[in-house]
């Protein structure tokens, strides 16, 4: 018997997509995107869990990847941001 082909969770790889985003762009505004990508992780993974027979079990496996790339890109850019502005109270401060 041939076993019937799953398709992928609509969201998924566009989640995935925005949670490397996070990484490549945090430090510009890479906490943007990762919010992004929790939006659209979330709405997939919704998905997938009402009915996840429909949906391949890689789907939930892109999901994951794109939660930690996200919450990684979060951190980091959220870092970077709070660096840049501890360097431009810096240099307020030594000109005021």
């Amino acid at each position: 018997m041939e076993e019937q082909k799953k398709k992928m969770v609509p969201d998924a790889i566009s989640a995935m997509i925005w949670g490397i985003m996070s990484l490549a762009a945090m430090a510009a505004f890479g906490w943007i995107a990762a919010i992004v990508a929790f939006g659209k992780r979330k709405k997939a993974l919704a998905l997938y869990e009402s009915n996840p027979t429909e949906y391949s079990e890689k789907s939930l496996s892109i999901l994951k990847m794109a939660k930690t790339f996200s919450i990684i890109g979060l951190i980091a850019s959220s870092l970077f941001s709070l660096i840049w502005i501890i360097y431009i109270i810096a240099i307020v401060a030594m000109f005021a």
